[in-house]
């Protein structure tokens, strides 16, 4: 073959590769388009993708409904329902549907299901006995066709008012949620909104705590910083804009950035940011990591947000903080000034409908400034990035390699001053204003309890507002053990009280409806067990937490005459409350 037919071949081959990989994008395409609103009514958003949560970043979108419940949700795609999952907390009810272009879509706080899922449903239960169940039901139990009605929308699980829950996962399913906006369209003109900018010292070889905070103002479309102080000799450049002065060499950004979606406050879908041309750090929300979620408390300042739920994101990432979200990175984002020039910093904030804003500012390093030295260990120095153990004569805490963001000096203290109803001294461990990733193992040596009292004791958590809740605990020779995954205090308590039942309905009244309704609370430990009986036959009984009321189906087939309901209420630590309820029919 001549030397012109072989470049001739070479090409062919290229341009052959091309076409098939264009067919392949455009049929990629393709399938993510072939997706549809889930509800008959215009996509009114509450909360967005990637919107920052308490632990979490928010993994789908939350659509309004009119602030009601029972609008007909519908299959987004052709698919099968491959996952159904009845609880009192989390999404409440909630179906997932499978596709076969390889994504899954999930629709969460659901009233009910339609009428074959819901027999289904209520017939696995009955089965298990058991309201709460999680079910993979086979591909060919039920089809769907986009369009279908599978459910009502609804307010159940956490949900903190009525809302379609909606997530389009990729093909792993269960892992990767996708920023829906990638497969809906959404009606957007208003870009996101900055309130403050932060500067943090950085110097001191550590993340140390906020140094700054600047205030800002929109002027000719960009927003700038509010600062009083001024440069003498202020280059051509710096002029143009706000200038900050730093005493500090090593320094991290953060901004309170919103986006405002239909009047509601929701996250950025990017951020970045760009020191003298370059980009430095750059978050984008197109596709999460359920296994990272919790990096969210690495990418907050945790203090502001456990403070006052103030969202001030960083633009510079910690050494623990192993989320993939930000592409590129330079340094982390840390900025280290080796000269007293004047340097550009601009902060774009975009959100996923393309609207941008822009904080622009010069930033300049004082000339006297003294570079700070390292921080002192401490003895209770913890690395991040290795185990770390703290005992003491009445308390045992480990921490694996990974818990920590960054390093911390531990502190800790204990009060032998008991709180009401305590059975140890309170401990202080560290403070609630640092984050851990995941859990660590606590064991706490509690006072003197009658053996016939050791079943009841659990350890509790208080955290900054002073509310106490418990842990699950479990007894490890002396001491009391559990895993926490928030720094703070804690003590034992005793649990000794039964959960607490009450019902409008009197004694022997006549009953028309099919469900009777109960209030149940608990006083420490939770709610765990629940199980009716009507005639001393098992009756579904569905609970909903959040609103501490039990509903039990008693249905219409009842003969007429007099009824026994009996309603049994267990918590954590098996106290057990009774009501029996005398009804007619």
């Amino acid at each position: 073959m001549t030397r012109m037919k072989k470049m001739i071949a070479v090409r062919f081959s290229l341009c052959l590769c091309f076409s098939l990989v264009l067919l392949f994008l455009k049929a990629a395409l393709a399938q993510q388009s072939n997706f549809r609103n889930p509800l008959d009514l215009p996509i009114q958003l509450s909360a967005n993708f990637g919107e920052l949560r308490t632990d979490h970043y928010h993994t789908g979108w939350d659509i309004r409904t009119n602030g009601k419940t029972g609008y007909a949700v519908h299959a987004a795609a052709d698919g099968y329902v491959s996952r159904i999952k009845v609880s009192p907390f989390g999404f409440g009810n909630v179906l997932y549907i499978t596709h076969p272009n390889g994504y899954m879509t999930v629709y969460g706080h659901l009233d009910r299901f339609n009428d074959a899922i819901a027999k289904y449903v209520k017939q696995q239960q009955y089965a298990k006995q058991s309201f709460e169940v999680e079910l993979f039901p086979d591909a060919s139990k039920f089809s769907v066709k986009e369009g279908d009605l599978i459910a009502y929308s609804g307010n159940s699980g956490s949900s903190e008012g009525p809302h379609l829950h909606f997530e389009i996962r990729d093909a792993g399913g269960e892992s990767y949620p996708l920023n829906p906006k990638q497969f809906l369209p959404i009606t957007d003109m208003e870009p996101p909104q900055f309130s403050a900018l932060y500067v943090y010292d950085l110097s001191g070889g550590r993340n140390a705590s906020q140094e700054m905070r600047y205030a800002v103002t929109k002027r000719d479309s960009i927003y700038h910083v509010i600062n009083k102080t001024t440069a003498a000799g202020k280059s051509k450049l710096a002029a143009q804009f706000d200038t900050l002065l730093l005493a500090s060499a090593a320094f991290g950004l953060a901004v309170d950035a919103r986006d405002l979606l239909n009047s509601a406050t929701n996250g950025i879908y990017q951020l970045e940011c760009v020191l003298d041309g370059s980009v430095i750090y750059s978050l984008r929300m197109d596709r999460l990591d359920f296994a990272n979620g919790r990096y969210v408390n690495a990418h907050l300042d945790y203090a502001a947000w456990r403070n006052s739920k103030t969202a001030v994101q960083k633009l510079f990432v910690m050494p623990g903080d192993k989320n993939t979200i930000y592409s590129p990175l330079v340094n982390r984002g840390l900025i280290a000034l080796k000269d007293t020039l004047f340097h550009q910093i601009r902060i774009k904030a975009t959100d996923d409908n393309g609207n941008t804003s822009s904080l622009q500012f010069v930033v300049k390093r004082i000339s006297n400034a003294v570079q700070k030295e390292a921080m002192a260990s401490s003895p209770n120095h913890f690395a991040f990035d290795r185990a770390n153990t703290f005992n003491s004569d009445s308390i045992k805490l480990s921490l694996p390699a990974g818990v920590l963001y960054e390093d911390v000096d531990f502190v800790y203290s204990m009060d032998n001053a008991a709180a009401q109803k305590s059975f140890s001294a309170i401990h202080h461990v560290h403070n609630a204003f640092t984050p851990l990733h995941s859990f660590c193992d606590l064991s706490i040596l509690p006072r003197k309890i009658p053996e016939t009292l050791k079943s009841k004791a659990v350890i509790v958590y208080r955290n900054e507002n002073g509310r106490i809740s418990s842990k699950t605990t479990r007894w490890d020779g002396n001491f009391l053990a559990t895993r926490i995954r928030d720094f703070g205090d804690y003590f034992v308590m005793l649990d000794t009280a039964k959960p607490k039942i009450t019902t409008a309905i009197a004694q022997n009244q006549l009953i028309t409806s099919n469900h009777i309704s109960f209030t149940v609370s608990d006083n420490l430990s939770g709610i765990t067990q629940y199980n009716a009986f009507t005639d001393n036959q098992w009756t579904l009984t569905e609970y909903d937490a959040k609103n501490n009321r039990m509903q039990c189906e008693i249905g219409d087939s009842l003969p007429i005459g007099n009824h026994e309901l009996k309603l049994i209420v267990k918590d954590e630590v098996n106290n057990e409350a009774t009501f029996i309820l005398l009804f007619r029919k």
